[in-house]
């Protein structure tokens, strides 16, 4: 398996940049089925589990809460909003947008500080 790259002229200085190209999708019905591939649950059993766990992670998230799943990364909102030189000028109505960030999770060496990532390290990358 390899990331596929593409270059995409830059629009600002007219120089080339690489991006990852998306090579297809996947939903929730094929992870189930290959998760069902490689243990003993079934598919409807995995379904329900992580239909489940997304329920859960969105429960906290909605709390205010970071979520972090050991081994992929962590998750939390985050909120942009238009700026007001008076903190009681500031409405809800200032509030344009809710996202949902997530960062991979990465470890950090105690002698080189060389940051790993379990994700995207060793990745291979082909560009097309």
């Amino acid at each position: 398996m390899a990331i596929q790259c593409t270059l995409e002229k830059s629009r600002t200085d007219g120089k080339y940049l690489g991006r990852a190209r998306k090579t297809g999708k996947v939903g929730m019905k094929e992870i189930a089925e290959e998760i069902q591939r490689n243990c003993s649950a079934t598919c409807s059993d995995v379904t329900l589990v992580l239909t489940e766990f997304m329920d859960v992670i969105r429960d906290h998230l909605l709390n205010g809460e970071e979520v972090t799943v050991e081994g992929f990364g962590s998750f939390h909102i985050r909120v942009t909003s238009d700026s007001v030189e008076n903190p009681a000028d500031f409405k809800k109505s200032n509030i344009k947008g809710v996202n949902l960030n997530f960062r991979q999770e990465a470890k950090r060496d105690a002698v080189t500080w060389k940051l790993t990532h379990s994700l995207t390290d060793n990745a291979t990358i082909e560009i097309r």
